[in-house]
């Protein structure tokens, strides 16, 4: 069993759990911890290992952080040195889909972020360029 859970400023995390759902239906193994205004570094480390000790118990996690080197990266980085789980950062609606929408009995943490790489880059997409390769803009 695999957990995936978003780690963002602000809502973003919340949204994307939202969204998903929108599109693909209740992931029960897809959660989100925001890191508040008003919150310290310590706070969202202290919200983010208590998940991360409850969903190891169960199984493998993944956690995805919204830019690197931000206050929720930082936290989760400091946390790989005591706790193995995977981590992404650089979080976008195509990684969420692509990683969750394979969660299973029998997912492989490791393969689920090695796998959804590439698809995640190729989600992003210059419209004007790529309507002008159409011939739909001049």
């Amino acid at each position: 069993m695999v957990t995936v859970i978003l780690v963002s400023h602000g809502g973003m995390a919340k949204g994307m759990v939202e969204s998903t759902t929108m599109l693909i239906g209740d992931q029960p193994d897809l959660d989100f911890i925001t890191f508040e205004p008003g919150e310290g570094p310590d706070d969202l480390t202290a919200k983010v290992e208590k998940r991360l000790k409850e969903e190891l118990e169960k199984g493998d996690v993944i956690i995805m952080t919204d830019i690197p080197n931000g206050t929720p990266f930082n936290c989760v980085s400091r946390l790989m040195e005591h706790y193995k789980f995977r981590h992404l950062t650089g979080m976008n609606l195509p990684m969420v889909i692509d990683v969750v929408s394979q969660l299973g009995e029998d997912a492989d943490a490791d393969a689920l972020c090695e796998g959804t790489l590439e698809p995640s880059k190729d989600a992003i997409i210059d419209v004007n360029a790529w309507m002008k390769e159409l011939g739909i803009l001049e």
